[in-house]
């Protein structure tokens, strides 16, 4: 019966996709480019205007500093999130008592708006790079603890059993059982952290900051420049886009990806 589905429904040339994918892009900027023209607002700006502004930004280096003030706080962040997070996620799972305790806490935290806390970082810690470091960290923080916490319960005790016959010490047991297998946890969170670290930081940046991307959206808003607006948006894409495919790619490289 497969057979017979199969050479009804041949599969697609691996060629198709990427074509049709290009193909979507191209009309979506041909409409784009079209319809300020055809009795759209003008204020939607148009594809030319904006590579021309992407250009000239990036001639003058000011694309470049925004994006490394933005890149800093979503970096710096993100490895101090995922470090707190997946540390206190491996402790509440393997510490049952601590899990069931923090765990309803933590879920209640993190059903949350998080620009909600916006106001307070800004009141604890001023508007600096400090204050965008730590609310990146603490949206990201979630994400490692939830996963890393799962990925320890999720240990078949089966599995425990073979390292408590064998001899092994908690250390070895923590090492060669519980971090090989919540790897993949880790890695799952790391592709949902990447972007919402972006998020984070462009939107303490666009509420209250003095540099990045987000600044950089704001100031551009402000005086109804669109185009300055949907630039940086684009260029936000690029730069997360390319962070959180490297980022996966280096770490399914590593002995423990499978």
């Amino acid at each position: 019966m497969s057979a017979v589905v199969a050479s009804a429904f041949p599969s697609s040339p691996a060629w198709r996709v990427p074509v049709a994918r290009a193909a979507l892009v191209v009309a979506l900027l041909v409409v784009w480019q079209w319809a300020p023209g055809q009795g759209v607002d003008a204020l939607v700006s148009r594809p030319n205007l904006v590579a021309a502004r992407m250009a000239n930004w990036l001639a003058s280096g000011l694309l470049i500093r925004e994006s490394l003030a933005t890149l800093g706080a979503v970096v710096s962040g993100f490895v101090l999130g995922a470090a707190a997070g997946a540390v206190t996620g491996l402790v509440a799972g393997l510490w049952r008592a601590l899990g069931d305790l923090v765990e309803p806490w933590l879920t209640a935290l993190f059903a949350l708006p998080k620009s909600a806390f916006i106001p307070l970082f800004i009141l604890w810690f001023g508007i600096s790079a400090k204050q965008h470091t730590l609310f990146v960290a603490t949206v990201v923080f979630f994400f490692f603890f939830f996963a890393l916490f799962n990925g320890a319960r999720a240990v078949p005790a089966a599995w425990q059993n073979v390292f408590s016959l064998a001899g092994a010490r908690p250390w070895q047991t923590f090492i060669m059982l519980y971090m090989p297998a919540s790897f993949g946890w880790f890695l799952a969170a790391m592709r949902l952290a990447i972007p919402h670290a972006f998020v984070a930081a462009i939107s303490i940046e666009v509420v209250a900051s003095r540099n990045g991307l987000g600044h950089l959206v704001k100031t551009s808003s402000a005086v109804l420049d669109s185009t300055g607006v949907i630039t940086a948006i684009l260029w936000l894409v690029l730069l997360s886009t390319t962070l959180g495919a490297g980022s996966i790619a280096l770490a399914e490289r590593t002995r423990w990806r499978r």
